[in-house]
């Protein structure tokens, strides 16, 4: 067993040995808050034998800790994780004097691609949005840009993902259909309540749906008076 603080740490009832086993004790220490500290203490063991996934979650500590300085050695030796890449790409596009960073939109897009190319949907939606305000290269039309970002997002179940594609969809390309299946998609998403913006998606995104619905109701209407009272018999009435 090893001792720290006072508690004995054990993998499978024997002492530790390598680098695996002390990533094993750091990761369960971090997931579950019990012991303050062991995590970082038992991960650095594991770091110093080279193990990579050891160093990316070190990374990622420093990061939301904001020892900026620590992390992003820690960052760029794991970017090919999606999230080490975002994390990389958010310090480049705002700049961090504590980490010898200058902000760099043109770095911070590149890391931002390369976040979004491993899967990460945070990089994507912040895409959309430099996209959309023209602030990186575009091919095309801003939107369509912004929507395929939004849409990878969504695709993997991203509740403001699915939200800013059903707004992309109403606003620029007038598409109420399209809307509301991702409107829907994001009110039905288990995720959506434990996002930051979730009451606000909820809120709106009902809304929308409602006057959608509105508009197909009358639709019909229109399309029913259209059928019984066809236009050429409407002058002998009107």
């Amino acid at each position: 067993m090893v001792l720290w603080q006072g508690t004995n740490f054990t993998v499978d009832g024997h002492e530790p040995t390598s680098a695996e086993e002390y990533y094993r004790i750091g990761l369960h220490s971090w997931n579950s808050g019990q012991h303050p500290g062991a995590e970082v203490y038992f991960l650095e063991i594991a770091a110093a034998r080279g193990h990579g996934a050891a160093i990316e979650l070190l990374g990622h500590i420093d990061y939301i800790q904001g020892r900026y300085a620590s992390a992003v050695p820690r960052l760029r030796h794991s970017s090919g994780s999606p999230r080490s890449a975002f994390y990389l790409a958010s310090l480049y596009h705002h700049g961090c004097p504590q980490a010898g960073i200058v902000e760099s939109l043109d770095e911070a897009a590149r890391w931002y691609h390369a976040s979004a190319e491993l899967g990460e949907p945070e990089a994507m939606i912040v895409l959309g949005d430099l996209y959309l305000e023209r602030l990186i290269p575009i091919t095309r039309a801003p939107a369509e840009h912004a929507l395929e970002q939004f849409l990878a997002a969504a695709t993997r179940n991203h509740p403001y993902g699915q939200y800013r594609a059903a707004e992309i969809y109403r606003t620029l390309y007038q598409d109420n259909e399209r809307a509301a299946v991702m409107y829907q998609t994001c009110v039905d998403n288990p995720l959506t309540a434990r996002h930051a913006l979730g009451s606000m998606m909820t809120l709106q995104s009902q809304a929308q749906l409602r006057e959608i619905a509105a508009a197909r109701a009358a639709r019909r209407l229109q399309q029913r008076r259209d059928a019984v009272n066809p236009a050429q018999r409407r002058g002998d009435y009107y």
